[in-house]
């Protein structure tokens, strides 16, 4: 399963897999233990709930997708993603491609009067595709065909003919769901992406508020109303649940000692870390670990 997750300084997700030559790759990503961060990025994402169901948040909505729904995220829609809370499981398959796969050049027809109207319109973040719907049920399908493709060889041209497709059909979802009322136009975010971005950036080292309030340029009320308006939490709070799921990522997927995973996530002594870990996930760091590789010897 790919839980691979890396970000620029900006909170920008640099996505593994999507070269200079060919901007596309398809991740299958586990999400039955893991909650993917806050993050954003300039591919596109056609993407599958293979297992269970799936929550995204944006700064404006929460979306529920259930197993065998398929869904559209917008280019740069800041977003987290975790299980549903009801979901024994959580696994997606998604295929994400840079923009200019589709366009060819710049201001191309193929830019200017097909991708842009969806690009460029903010009220479009996340469209959930289901099979109720005659454009619905093919782009299911080509979904799988995408899939399957995925591990062949000298199949460049045909997944960007399928995401061209898809492109066409995710248009006249769209206008369906429009004719329906079933968008919403969301505010401004960029203060909100800053302390995000700051966050993100010096998690492993000591920080207060009194630091991200003063990168967001606002004082430290301000900062604070912002954050819990946006994601019903303080930031200090945020910060702890991210340090949290970056050690558990750490725990997962390496051998390395528990002291040294909490030194590597920012807390400041293992003993801290272990009591804090519990308090959220009701086990101690060598617990999740040792439930972790059971998980993989089931499997």
């Amino acid at each position: 399963m790919d839980l691979s997750f890396i970000q620029d300084e900006n909170a920008v997700e640099l996505i593994d897999g999507i070269t200079y030559e060919f901007p596309y790759t398809m991740h299958e990503r586990d999400l039955s233990n893991y909650t993917v961060p806050w993050h954003w990025h300039e591919e596109l994402e056609f993407d599958y709930a293979y297992k269970g169901s799936i929550v995204i948040e944006t700064i404006n909505r929460t979306y529920t997708i259930r197993q065998g729904e398929g869904y559209f995220i917008n280019t740069n829609v800041m977003n987290t993603k975790r299980k549903a809370d009801k979901s024994a499981t959580a696994v997606e398959h998604a295929h994400l491609f840079h923009p200019i796969l589709l366009t060819g050049h710049f201001r191309s027809i193929y830019e200017t009067k097909y991708l842009n109207p969806v690009l460029k319109n903010q009220s479009v973040e996340v469209v959930i595709i289901r099979g109720n719907t005659g454009s619905g049920k093919e782009f299911l399908k080509l979904l799988h065909t995408l899939t399957r493709l995925n591990n062949e060889e000298h199949a460049e041209f045909q997944i960007r003919n399928l995401l061209s497709e898809g492109w066409t059909l995710l248009v006249q979802e769209l206008e369906m769901q429009r004719q329906k009322n079933l968008f919403q136009t969301p505010s401004a975010h960029e203060r909100t992406k800053d302390i995000l971005s700051f966050i993100h950036k010096h998690f492993k080292e000591k920080i207060t508020i009194a630091d991200i309030s003063v990168y967001a340029g606002i004082s430290t009320k301000e900062c604070i109303r912002l954050f819990k308006n946006t994601f019903h939490q303080t930031p200090m709070d945020y910060l702890i649940r991210y340090r949290i799921e970056q050690a558990k990522r750490l725990l997962a997927e390496t051998d390395a000692p528990v002291t040294n995973i909490a030194f590597m996530t920012g807390f400041q002594n293992s003993a801290y870390f272990s009591k804090t870990f519990k308090k959220y996930l009701k086990m101690t760091p060598k617990e999740f670990r040792q439930s972790r590789r059971m998980d993989v010897l089931i499997l």
